[in-house]
């Protein structure tokens, strides 16, 4: 079994409207990714993408079967994608049907160097439902070096 290493959970609370489009004014920047500078230099930084922990509250006007799709990448506007639309289902509260989670497994190495235009550990989620509208309250990105 292989040894984990420097494993870092990058924990956000927040409180942000959900709805069925991306809006850059509805994403969140994920810091702390516990940068790990890879053998080619101090300069290259690198990550170990592990686990993506999205909980939702208020949900309403969902669908039978809610979904949310998210997306990481390295630019607040959106464009430069690192994890393309990832979509799964929402698991609904037992007790409280207007609460809910998503938990999307990435396991995906990233990396990146000063001269990619990237200077920071940064990566910026960004949400939609399917349909209806809720809120996001809290992000969790475990990232491995």
């Amino acid at each position: 079994m292989a040894q984990l290493k420097n494993i870092v959970n990058s924990v956000h609370q927040l409180n942000t409207a959900a709805t069925n489009a991306y809006a850059v004014i509805r994403s969140h920047s994920i810091t702390n990714l516990g940068k790990i500078y890879g053998s080619n230099g101090p300069s290259v930084m690198r990550y170990k993408l592990g686990t993506l922990y999205v909980k939702l509250d208020t949900l309403a006007g969902l669908s039978a079967t809610p979904t949310l799709t998210v997306r990481l990448t390295r630019d607040t506007a959106g464009n430069d994608t690192v994890v393309g639309d990832v979509t799964a289902s929402i698991s609904l509260g037992v007790t409280t049907a207007t609460e809910g989670a998503v938990t999307v497994q990435i396991d995906f190495t990233y990396s990146h160097n000063d001269a990619s235009g990237i200077l920071n550990d940064t990566l910026h989620l960004f949400w939609k439902l399917d349909q209806g509208t809720g809120n996001v309250r809290r992000i969790e990105l475990t990232t491995e070096g």
